[in-house]
């Protein structure tokens, strides 16, 4: 159980990743600048690295969770890498970390693909009472998110 079984889940799913966001890289905000924990982290050798490397491994599970398809996964965590090592070089690193916010990026783009996307409590199968109406929507062109059967 552990991927998302029901949209409660799912909306779960979502407020956690928008959490991580806010918190990793908008704590403290003026205007279109932020700074978070990853920033302020950043300047510490290894806990910058070690926060950086717990907060996108928590947005990737949150994402693989809430079903987010495997493309924006994979670059979810190549954002997350870039980020986590731009701290390898200190004086560059710190500076790149506070202007790149890798994480509220990545954030963004999960909670966008939870968003583009069209949840359904239930087994996928043909005799599920939404399945037929959901399929003759796509069809017409009415429904262009994509779907996902939460059983």
């Amino acid at each position: 159980m552990f991927k998302a079984r029901t949209e409660i889940d799912v909306h779960n799913n979502r407020a956690s990743i928008e959490r991580i966001g806010k918190l990793s890289d908008n704590l403290i905000g003026i205007g279109p600048i932020g700074i978070g924990l990853d920033g302020i982290l950043a300047w510490i050798p290894g806990v910058g690295e070690l926060y950086s490397i717990g907060a996108g491994a928590a947005l990737i599970t949150e994402g693989y969770r809430a079903r987010v398809p495997a493309a924006v996964l994979a670059q979810v965590g190549l954002l997350v890498s870039i980020r986590t090592l731009a701290n390898i070089f200190p004086l560059v690193g710190g500076v790149v970390v506070d202007v790149f916010r890798g994480h509220r990026m990545a954030a963004r783009m999960l909670v966008r693909a939870i968003d583009d996307t069209l949840y359904i409590e239930g087994e996928h199968s043909l005799e599920h009472p939404q399945y037929a109406d959901t399929v003759a929507r796509i069809r017409s062109g009415e429904e262009q998110r994509r779907v996902v059967f939460l059983g």
